[in-house]
């Protein structure tokens, strides 16, 4: 209690605290029912998600909210979490905007289950881009560099940031076509929402490339391992709902998020000399 006491006071603004509490309380329920109880989505999630690799792939997503909102908390500064808020923001907004457009799902299920989704989303909707803007005019901006992008940060950036763009589109906009591509099918509610992950992956990129400082953008490359892990295990876990002869497809999608993995990790570990080189290493 003593140690959640020196968090809340410490010098992380407290509206970037109260954003990730919101969006803590959205995510441990989804991941705890989507991970540990995907084949019941019809009597605990909000919608009923088809087949069983669909609703981990919804655990992922919210997994990696949570990756980002512990590496968010762990900061001390609004510097070193704007990238976060990024992700965050955007999230929110296009998230909920989704959720009319695909409103039938939810309403086969309890009123209650979707205004549960609402008021969360909803909170996020208007807290996450007032936060951002405000914390953003009183301490952001063009910020010193204190370690720089190296070349194969920025082109690993740069490729991400575009796979991340031509995924969440093509999800977004045209599930069908990716569904040719992917080992297994996406609905277009799932399909949806994965999109949106990927295009604020596709904006916190730009935004790093833009910011150029690697303490303030490697949030987005200490989540990259992990997440790209739990893509990488979702058609192993799930062999049975891969569709047939789709053996070309699998490697592909395996060899993509390992590449993903390897880049990232390797990004990561190059830049351990510097960080240890600065004065406040731990923070």
């Amino acid at each position: 209690m003593n140690q959640l006491r020196q968090w809340w006071y410490n010098t992380l603004p407290i509206p970037v605290k109260f954003v990730f509490i919101v969006l803590l309380a959205n995510a441990l329920p989804a991941i705890s029912i989507l991970m540990t109880f995907p084949h019941r989505t019809e009597e605990l999630f909000v919608w009923t998600v088809n087949p069983v690799i669909n609703a981990r792939l919804m655990g992922v997503m919210y997994a990696n909210a949570l990756i980002l909102i512990i590496i968010g908390a762990m900061q001390t500064s609004w510097a070193r979490v704007r990238n976060v808020m990024v992700v965050i923001t955007l999230f929110s907004i296009f998230a909920t905007l989704l959720t009319f457009v695909y409103i039938k799902p939810f309403l086969a299920h309890p009123w209650f289950h979707l205004a549960y989704w609402l008021s969360m989303y909803l909170i996020l909707f208007v807290a996450s881009p007032y936060v951002f803007v405000t914390q953003e005019r009183k301490s952001g901006g063009r910020l010193p560099v204190q370690i720089p992008l190296n070349s194969l940060t920025r082109l690993t950036a740069i490729i991400f940031l575009l796979l991340s763009l031509i995924g969440g589109v093509a999800l977004l906009f045209q599930v069908e076509l990716v569904n040719q591509v992917l080992p297994w099918t996406l609905t277009p509610l799932v399909g949806g929402l994965i999109g949106v992950l990927f295009i604020t992956h596709t904006a916190a990129y730009a935004w790093a490339l833009w910011d150029g400082d690697w303490l303030r953008i490697r949030p987005m490359f200490w989540q990259a391992p992990l997440t790209g892990f739990l893509f990488l295990l979702l058609p192993l876990l799930h062999q049975s709902d891969l569709r047939p002869d789709t053996a070309a497809n699998l490697t592909l999608y395996c060899i993509a998020a390992g590449v993903a993995i390897v880049f990232s990790l390797g990004i990561i570990l190059s830049y351990r000399t510097s960080e240890k080189s600065l004065p406040h290493y731990a923070q």
